[in-house]
């Protein structure tokens, strides 16, 4: 955020800055509510030597991949920087043509 806060792109004066941030808050979010609880339920089910279901593996490999999904996307947006200017870009001290 910081970044965002203090260099020309700011956080809401270009698209492609706002959506990687929305990003970034979705793969927060995933990390946070689905990973972390998953792994320790699956730890504790591996020390009990348990077998794991398919309903309880899919999330595992689901939120990281989409998690690796996200990351590239992130990186594509922040090496391509699409032209897309929110309203506030044009009013701008920084405006590129």
């Amino acid at each position: 955020m910081l970044l965002g806060l203090l260099t020309q792109w700011g956080l809401f004066r270009y698209w492609w800055v706002t959506i990687k941030l929305a990003l970034t808050t979705i793969l927060i979010g995933i990390i946070l509510f689905v990973l972390v609880p998953g792994l320790g339920a699956r730890a504790d089910a591996a020390h009990a030597a348990r077998s794991f279901t398919a309903a309880e593996r899919l999330p595992l490999a689901f939120a990281p991949a989409v998690g690796v999904a996200l990351l590239i996307l992130m990186v594509v947006l922040a090496v391509f920087k699409p032209s897309w200017s929110s309203g506030s870009a044009c009013h701008g001290r920084y405006e590129h043509g």
